[in-house]
């Protein structure tokens, strides 16, 4: 089968795309926009904007299935900056490429959403759990945003038919090579790398550090997209994809100052600015059932490889 992935050039999109190519699925077209296409096995390149549902249409021509990895991420950084623009883009993009997906009646659809969606709870969060509740303030928009996503997907498939089947998977916090490593659009694991291999004095954090998150490595993610690409079970699927444990900011900066050896960092905490609350956690028990999937980046192991990669990016 053909597979389309839309935003190749993205964290998540180029690790699926070297997965499937490593996997031997394919053939593989691959969409780009802004960063540059790159060499890879048994692949397509697009240049279009996904916003055009004309481009939109003609990235997918052809294709079975369509992998969909577009948006903006709405950092905190960003939320605070503007609370609107990146989940506005991320519903006017996605939307034109579920309806490219209904107007070609692709076959298969599997649609990157979110964990951000989950209300607040003292349990790990189960798939059946983002129906209870509005998300936390913080994420409010964010998290509304994917839900609604999620069901435009549930529409095109189970409504109207225009799409075979889907798998919607809710990663948590993504990081690794190839993650946005500027001020203005990266999570906070690359802009701490960035800041520990500049051995920026002082490293500033927001809030006190102990704030909680769940880290992903986007291979791990990616060996997800592989994993349910088979599945014929049902017309519609819904998976978490976490990692076991949870990481505060705190471990987290210690773990990127013992890797690069950064002995002397000096760290100051901004309490003004505040960190947010610690993520609900999350289970991906059901993912692991239906698949056998498990993630194989432990944390440490992870931020070794996403440091090694920076540095290697810069001396290029």
């Amino acid at each position: 089968m053909t597979i389309a992935v839309v935003g190749a050039t993205g964290l998540v999109g180029r690790h699926v795309v070297e997965a499937l190519a490593e996997a031997g699925t394919g053939p593989i077209v691959a969409t780009w926009h802004v960063r540059n296409a790159y060499p890879v096995k048994n692949t397509r390149w697009v240049q279009c904007d996904l916003c055009d549902p004309d481009d939109a249409r003609r990235a997918l021509q052809g294709a079975d299935t369509a992998i969909v990895c577009v948006g903006q991420l709405s950092t905190s950084a960003a939320l605070r900056r503007d609370p609107i623009e990146s989940v506005l883009y991320t519903l006017r993009v996605v939307t034109s490429v579920l309806e490219a997906a209904g107007r070609l009646r692709l076959s298969r659809l599997v649609l990157m959403s979110s964990c951000t969606g989950y209300p607040e709870g003292q349990s790990p969060a189960t798939e059946e759990d983002m129906a209870h509740g509005d998300p936390p303030s913080q994420w409010f928009g964010v998290g509304w945003m994917h839900r609604y996503l999620e069901k435009q997907v549930s529409w095109y498939v189970q409504h109207v038919g225009l799409v075979g089947s889907a798998v919607v998977l809710r990663p948590t916090l993504l990081y690794g090579p190839h993650d946005n490593f500027t001020n203005e659009k990266g999570h906070f694991v690359p802009a701490l790398v960035r800041k520990v291999v500049a051995r920026a004095r002082p490293i500033d954090v927001w809030g006190d550090g102990t704030q909680t998150r769940n880290l992903l490595h986007a291979r791990d993610l990616a060996a997800a997209v592989v994993a349910v690409l088979p599945r014929a079970v049902a017309p519609l699927e819904t998976f978490n994809v976490a990692s076991p444990h949870d990481t505060s900011v705190n471990d987290t900066l210690r773990h990127l100052l013992e890797i690069d050896g950064f002995a002397d960092a000096t760290i100051t905490y901004d309490a003004a600015r505040g960190g947010g609350p610690s993520a609900r956690a999350v289970s991906s028990a059901a993912l692991t059932a239906a698949t056998g999937w498990t993630p194989r980046w432990g944390v440490r192991q992870g931020l070794a490889d996403t440091v090694a990669w920076y540095r290697q990016s810069l001396a290029a």
